[in-house]
């Protein structure tokens, strides 16, 4: 078979001990392949694949620890020029299917010949070559951008609705701008985006904060899924509700930034209520801040406290939007008192259906597929025409081409919710317990 391209491709072999596999390294020699080894375990392969760069893993069933696709995984996102074969029988497709959602690239099944071996490897490689250009492209056109726009959703307080709005909004945006949106759970502690959506991925935000590499398109179209709206979904992990979160101050706001490097379009990111350093660190380096309240006395005086916290009121970028949402018009709170209360003024509301809601949230379907026409969907499409309208993503791209990045003291000017708030906190890193 003639190679793809001018260097030999190197290929590791994984299967216990079998003539079928010397026959196998033979004919690949003969094909003017690269054979670094052939071992009898996952263990053993890892061990030889962190020494040297291999091509393609021709993982063998019968290989030791191969049925286990977790190695798969990692390997998929520790090394992705490293593309995974799987041989198997046609007993073993259960197998085949876990591996190929866990990051092998092909399968072959057994028995086969020499033109089943090569056409194989070859497809898998070309398929990776393109797909590997492709982003690469997309990569080169999203450097010589600007940065996406990031949009945090925070409350003071829990249960103003901030999940709910930030899903919904995700997909009024991309609605509304038809541009890639990017919708990340970073609510460390109760993280529920993928049961709002109904999605499903073995990634989280979590393998982000553990893998020592640079953020870029391939990295985040594996880590994210895909939903029917068209918009990309990082999700949280939720058992980090039980253990200490292994991350590292500065690392968020860190992965947010990095976020805004690889990603071209709206980032849409639900945090927690709590104001923990890892929500510190988001609202420290977002572009907008929307604040969500709803209209009762221990909700508003959080926000109030909040703003106040973090001088929202002399921010002139517009930075910090608050929210209203559940608003029932005038039946409890006039709109004029709430905002002499919190000394802030509310950019928008959003209508008050609490059955709706649940429902919604309970089918794991978003009011903006179930029920757009109902008056909570019509609001959320309205605060997204209102982003929208004020920065448009293909203004914002082009206004900051060529721009230097803000200095050291224009962030501090722009971005001082981090000293002040952890100036602040007390331990117990509470908000309403920090401020009086």
């Amino acid at each position: 078979m003639e190679q793809v391209n001018s260097t030999p491709l190197s290929v590791l072999i994984i299967a216990e001990y079998d003539p079928t596999f010397d026959w196998v390294q033979l004919t690949l020699q003969e094909q003017h392949y690269q054979i670094v080894g052939r071992v009898n375990s996952v263990e053993q392969a890892l061990k030889r694949l962190a020494r040297t760069h291999v091509n393609i893993v021709l993982a063998d069933t019968s290989g030791e620890g191969v049925l286990d696709v977790a190695w798969m995984q990692e390997l998929s996102l520790s090394s992705p020029g490293t593309l995974i074969l799987v041989i198997a029988t046609t007993m073993e497709m259960d197998f085949v299917r876990e591996a190929m959602l866990a990051g092998a690239q092909g399968f072959l099944l057994k028995p086969f010949d020499l033109a089943d071996l090569s056409r194989s490897i070859e497809q898998v490689h070309q398929l990776w070559l393109q797909r590997h250009t492709l982003l690469h492209e997309t990569k080169q056109r999203t450097a010589a951008k600007s940065s996406a726009h990031t949009i945090a959703l925070f409350s003071p307080k829990g249960g103003t609705g901030v999940t709910t709005l930030a899903v919904n909004l995700a997909i009024a945006l991309k609605q509304q701008a038809d541009i890639p949106v990017l919708l990340v759970d970073a609510d460390l502690n109760t993280a529920d985006v993928d049961v709002f959506l109904n999605v499903f991925s073995e990634r989280s935000i979590l393998d982000l904060f553990q893998l020592e590499q640079e953020i870029d398109p391939e990295l985040l179209e594996r880590v994210t899924a895909d939903h029917a709206t068209g918009i990309q979904v990082l999700r949280g992990d939720a058992n980090l509700q039980f253990v200490e979160a292994p991350i590292e101050p500065g690392q968020m706001s860190d992965l947010m930034e990095n976020l805004t490097m690889a990603w071209d379009g709206y980032i849409v990111i639900n945090t927690s209520n709590n104001l923990d350093r890892w929500t510190v660190e988001i609202l420290d380096v977002v572009d907008t801040v929307l604040v969500v309240t709803t209209p009762e006395l221990p909700a508003l005086r959080a926000t109030r406290n909040f703003l106040a916290l973090a001088e929202a009121d002399q921010d002139e970028s517009d930075k910090w939007q608050l929210v209203m949402n559940g608003y029932q018009n005038q039946k409890v709170l006039r709109m004029s008192d709430i905002e002499e209360s919190i000394h802030y003024p509310v950019k928008i509301t959003i209508s008050q259906d609490a059955d709706l809601v649940a429902s919604s949230i309970n089918r794991g379907s978003p009011l903006l597929l179930s029920h757009n026409k109902s008056a909570v969907a019509r609001d959320i499409m309205a605060l997204a025409k209102r982003l929208v309208d004020a920065d448009p993503a293909f203004k914002q791209i082009h206004s900051k081409k060529g721009a230097p990045p803000p200095t050291k003291e224009e962030k501090g000017k722009r971005f001082s919710v981090r000293q002040m708030v952890m100036s602040a906190l007390r331990p117990s890193n509470n908000l309403e317990q920090s401020v009086s």
